[in-house]
């Protein structure tokens, strides 16, 4: 019965990989529109990871917020999304932490837009973590308990897992996509932000394929090997 369910999950990546390609017909390339990391994080084996490092204070993450929900609110079942707050300015390491201890609360989604509206569009000031602690508070959420729970286990170990992601994932710039823990598609490579999410889409397809049938993988890695040897 495993051996069925397997063999029709990987029958229906490579149908939804066929597909994006049928679509997605332009070609990109690696050392021109995408990166190779250097140390691979371990990705997951169901589906393909996609991974948006980000900061609220950062203005091109405000202007790409809208185009990556509307991407990410049309990802096929095989993609699993999710953000990494980047803190490349002294300061920055606040709002990752305040990213973290909304999750830990199971802070209504909302809020992640709103935090990028109070920065940019009502420039409220942020002085200190009590003042982006208030942000949540038109959420319902107790500004001293949204403090006290920064200070928890389990927002340490998740900002301790930024940093780990940060520096193996090689980021420099925000915003910048991480495929399956092994690509890094940044925006200077385009003209467009939905041109640089027809980069991730193209990696989604080339990362799908190989979740179908693994053995392209082991291929691949062989011929990069030999490549760097060269």
């Amino acid at each position: 019965m495993m051996n069925a369910i397997q063999t029709a999950t990987k029958t229906a990546l490579l149908g939804l990989t066929l597909l994006i390609f049928s679509v997605r017909v332009q070609a990109f390339d690696e050392g021109v529109h995408f990166e190779r990391i250097g140390s691979p994080v371990e990705a997951r084996t169901d589906r393909v990871e996609v991974v948006e490092a980000f900061a609220y204070p950062c203005p091109a993450c405000y202007t790409f917020h809208p185009i990556i929900e509307r991407w990410a609110a049309e990802a096929p079942d095989h993609v699993h999304f999710s953000r990494l707050p980047i803190a490349l300015q002294r300061g920055w390491d606040l709002f990752a932490l305040a990213y973290y201890t909304a999750d830990v609360m199971n802070i209504d989604e909302a809020a992640h837009a709103a935090v990028f509206r109070a920065i940019h569009d009502e420039r409220r000031r942020i002085r200190n973590f009590e003042d982006i602690a208030a942000i949540y508070g038109d959420f319902g959420v107790d500004p001293a308990e949204f403090m006290a729970t920064a200070e928890s286990f389990a927002v340490d170990a998740r900002m301790r897992r930024n940093r780990a992601d940060v520096t193996r994932f090689g980021i420099r710039q925000t915003p910048t996509m991480i495929v399956q823990g092994k690509w890094r598609v940044v925006p200077g490579a385009f003209a467009s932000y939905q041109e640089m999410l027809d980069a991730v889409d193209f990696l989604v397809a080339r990362e799908a394929e190989l979740l179908a049938d693994p053995a392209d993988e082991d291929e691949s890695a062989a011929e990069h090997g030999a490549t760097e040897s060269e």
